[in-house]
């Protein structure tokens, strides 16, 4: 099987011929060690190479304008603004997180005006992954669902906490235009081509508990979230949901609104992948729950091996799993023990497994 097959049949709940690997890849330590450079920006051809050095199966892909993504280089600590108009100080790398928002009243929002949804660059980091990706890796296309793009885009948490309160009308046509905008955008994604799946990023859970109330999801998101994993279904495209945290409160109703995969099944959050996997095997795909805060900087790699064995056992068996760790690849992690972690699914992750 290429990697996108493969991928493509964990995705459908069947079995490929190894469980896949699909990381978000964060790490300039590591395209240091593999590729002999550090690019400025997050981009696409970087990316392909890196996937396709690295030996997993799939590649993050997000639109340009995804939260915090620089489309020019600044420098350390420089503020700058967005097409969004959120202001942002450098920071980090690839996402930087956001110090002022646009809108913070009614009035604000007469005034904003969304971006552009067809600019010259919109599909830069797609396109680059299209012409570097010479291995037939699954291209996993990045946008943000409602309440990110609300809570961080359009407002900030605290404002929008609030609003929905004093202003509910408000948060809903703040939420009914940004879906309009995203899946124009989506549409015009599908006619470049070359997609494979869609992953909605879209963080409602923190490390004990939801954001906000499972009500308040429900009154003010749940829907916006529906509409959209159907609009991409319209496409033929299969959904991912990237929710961080605890989220087993809404954990039903996401599954109802028609998405095919969960990442990152966090386990620092008491995300228990055995559970899920059980719960909901034929319905939904997990993705993830190998520890990227601690077992992947740990440095016993047994530590890393044990974890990795855990995963396959509570989730792989029969297909429907793809490996990850429960967020992404980053700087705090020992090259070698990402190298590690690719190596020991290629070599335990093979159909039939070890159980079978």
């Amino acid at each position: 099987m290429t990697s996108r097959e493969r991928v493509l049949t964990a995705l459908s709940g069947k079995t490929p011929d190894r469980i896949p690997i699909m990381e978000h890849v964060f790490s300039l330590n590591l395209m240091q060690a593999l590729m002999g450079y550090k690019t400025v920006l997050y981009d696409g051809k970087t990316q392909a190479q890196l996937a396709t050095k690295l030996g997993i199966d799939g590649i993050w892909t997000p639109i340009n304008g995804f939260c915090g993504i620089e489309e020019t280089p600044h420098q350390p600590n420089e503020i700058y603004k967005d097409e969004w108009g959120v202001t942002y100080k450098k920071n980090g790398w690839p996402i930087i997180a956001q110090i002022d928002t646009p809108v913070k009243s009614r009035e604000d929002w007469a005034h904003y005006q969304l971006p552009e949804v067809n600019t010259p660059y919109r599909f830069r980091i797609l396109r680059d992954v299209k012409l570097a990706n010479t291995e037939d890796l699954a291209v996993v296309l990045g946008i943000l669902g409602p309440f990110t793009m609300a809570s961080w885009y359009i407002m900030d948490f605290e404002t929008l906490s609030i609003t929905m309160y004093t202003d509910p009308d408000l948060v809903h046509e703040i939420n009914e235009a940004v879906l309009d905008w995203t899946l124009q955008v989506l549409r015009l994604a599908a006619e470049e081509g070359g997609i494979d799946c869609v992953q909605i990023s879209d963080d409602w859970g923190g490390t004990h508990s939801l954001l906000i109330s499972p009500d308040d999801f429900r009154t003010f998101f749940m829907p916006y979230f529906r509409r959209l994993v159907q609009g991409i279904k319209d496409l033929g495209l299969p959904v991912i949901m990237h929710n961080d945290g605890r989220i087993w409160d809404v954990l039903d109703e996401l599954v109802d609104c028609g998405i095919d995969a969960l990442h990152p099944v966090e386990r620092a959050a008491g995300m228990d992948l055995k559970i899920v996997k059980e719960k909901y095997n034929g319905h939904l795909v997990p993705i993830g729950n190998i520890n990227n805060k601690i077992t992947m900087s740990s440095p016993n790699p047994e530590d890393i091996k044990n974890e990795v064995l855990e995963c396959i056992k509570e989730a792989g068996l029969n297909g429907g799993y793809i490996i990850s760790t429960d967020h992404s690849i980053h700087d705090l992690m020992p090259v070698e023990n990402v190298l590690y972690l690719v190596d020991l699914v290629k070599k335990y992750g093979k159909y039939p497994l070890f159980d079978e």
